[in-house]
């Protein structure tokens, strides 16, 4: 009997060692190109666990979705946070027919505004350099960063803007009633360059399903009441422009939107973050993000060939 208790408070005292080490978060999705030759993304959902034993991070998602990133094999991380609508579209959350004002239901679920807290990991595979983009609920920050911090240290940057979004006045943009026609280019992928007289602004509107890429109504940002991007969803623009303070400005039945100032020979990062009103997303928030993140997203997204209405 004596030998069984010192046993279990053996096995108790130890139990932080061997079970401590790994921290597990649940819900979480990573995010990847749907194909080698496709800009598009496509979210998989599952477990983000960093094994601090094997000094792995590893994810387990649906459809054997598995991923496994030694720590030493990364080279940068990027956190931050986002607001942007809830994943999942009217057609794939509730039937028209099975239940009564369904649209309604499911307009209000999807459009929901949710916080999201990104890690931007770069990391070596084997002899190829990759990347992957990882999405956790809000409510899993701190620790995520705390974890990640543990884990990369100085590889890791938090990211953290002081230009914050406040809502407009329609009236008040002065370019609101000029007209764009835009072409979405699936075959091209033109990237933005640094022009040392100009500031380059690059804008990503997301879009939260692989098959909804390209469609939808216009997202439009203004650069002191001038149209300088279009996009719809899964989409991407750039402009140069010439350095000074501005306001920048996302648009669609609301606007969105801040001052700040741009420097020549500066590239600016920029998402259109989507809101559902009705069937589909119709409100937006603009939001300055990291290189790493808006450059993720502008890989998987396709090109907004956009211009003035004649």
């Amino acid at each position: 009997m004596k030998n069984i208790l010192i046993l279990v408070w053996t096995l108790l005292s130890l139990a932080p060692n061997l079970f401590g080490q790994q921290t597990v978060f649940q819900s979480v999705k990573i995010r990847r190109r749907s194909g080698a030759d496709k800009h598009t993304l496509v979210d998989k959902v599952g477990t983000l666990t960093f094994d601090d034993t094997a000094h792995k991070l590893i994810f387990k998602g649906e459809r054997h979705e598995n991923l496994e990133i030694g720590y030493q094999e990364v080279e940068k991380a990027v956190s931050e946070v986002t607001t942007h609508m809830r994943a999942g579209g009217v057609s794939r959350a509730i039937s028209f027919v099975e239940i009564p004002f369904g649209v309604m239901v499911a307009s209000a679920i999807a459009g929901v505004h949710v916080n999201s807290h990104w890690l931007y990991l770069r990391y070596r595979d084997g002899d190829r350099e990759n990347s992957v983009l990882i999405e956790a609920p809000e409510d899993d920050s701190v620790q995520i960063e705390g974890k990640t911090a543990a884990a990369f240290g100085s590889k890791l940057t938090v990211t953290h803007f002081a230009e914050k979004a406040s809502d407009l006045t329609l009236r008040d943009i002065k370019g609101l009633k000029s007209k764009q026609v835009v072409k979405v280019d699936k075959s091209n992928h033109p990237l933005p360059e640094i022009r040392p007289d100009k500031a380059t602004v690059v804008i990503v509107c997301p879009t939260l399903a692989a098959h909804r890429a390209g469609s939808g109504v216009q997202f439009r940002v203004f650069a002191n009441d001038e149209v300088v991007a279009v996009n719809r969803l899964g989409t991407y623009s750039f402009a140069y422009l010439d350095p000074g303070k501005y306001r920048l400005v996302s648009q669609r039945e609301n606007a969105s939107g801040f001052e700040m100032e741009l420097e020549a020979g500066q590239k600016y990062f920029f998402l259109q973050n989507t809101f559902q009103n009705g069937l589909s997303a119709q409100q937006t928030v603009l939001t300055r993000n990291s290189p790493e993140l808006v450059g993720y997203l502008v890989d998987g997204s396709y090109f907004s060939d956009w211009k003035p209405e004649k």
